[in-house]
């Protein structure tokens, strides 16, 4: 390995370790009660590796955002590239199963991000990330664009939305199928 691949791992690992970190902090205290300091113990990196890597506590709540969507892309990434071409429902249900299976894996990230403890502004952050994200999944469905199909791509996200939720507070990863089923369930109904 050379240097510079090196000192990416190394920073790849920092960024990591302090992203853990916070989660972990903003877990336990809330985002409003966390401090930078509690991080930094946590974290065991310095405040200025934090701020040099990250910014402040809203950038690091935000960083948080950022890598499990980026976390639930390359698992919807890979379920596709292993099923291979589906039809337009098959693979609508395929992204809601890996999305739903992504959250149960990042279970403390996103019971962080939905706790209604954030940074001033997230709200419409992960509106417009939820928007965005499902609409490409929704997309597959061709729903008209008339006022009738734009309410529906709002209901069927808003489904997903209810779902995840759900699959946060599942004790067991057995909980997390018979939702995911009920979810592809109730969106086959909505769309039929």
């Amino acid at each position: 390995m050379t240097t510079a691949a090196r000192r990416w791992a190394s920073t790849d690992a920092t960024q990591a370790r302090i992203l853990d970190a916070a989660t972990d902090i903003f877990a336990a205290r809330g985002f409003s009660a966390a401090t930078m300091a509690d991080i930094v113990d946590r974290s065991g990196a310095s405040i200025g590796s934090i701020y040099h890597h990250f910014g402040g506590k809203r950038e690091l709540f935000l960083a948080i955002f950022g890598r499990l969507a980026a976390d639930i892309d390359r698992r919807i990434a890979a379920a596709t590239a292993r099923t291979g071409p589906l039809r337009r429902r098959e693979e609508f249900e395929a992204n809601v199963r890996t999305y739903l299976e992504a959250i149960w894996a990042n279970r403390r990230a996103a019971m962080v991000l939905s706790s209604g403890d954030t940074p001033a502004g997230f709200d419409a952050v992960r509106r417009e990330g939820m928007l965005v994200g499902f609409g490409r999944w929704t997309s597959v469905l061709e729903l008209d664009s008339s006022p009738r199909g734009q309410l529906l791509n709002r209901v069927l996200i808003a489904v997903i939305a209810e779902a995840s939720e759900m699959v946060i507070s599942c004790r067991t990863a057995g909980e997390v199928d018979p939702i995911t089923d009920a979810t592809i369930e109730w969106i086959n109904r909505l769309t039929s």
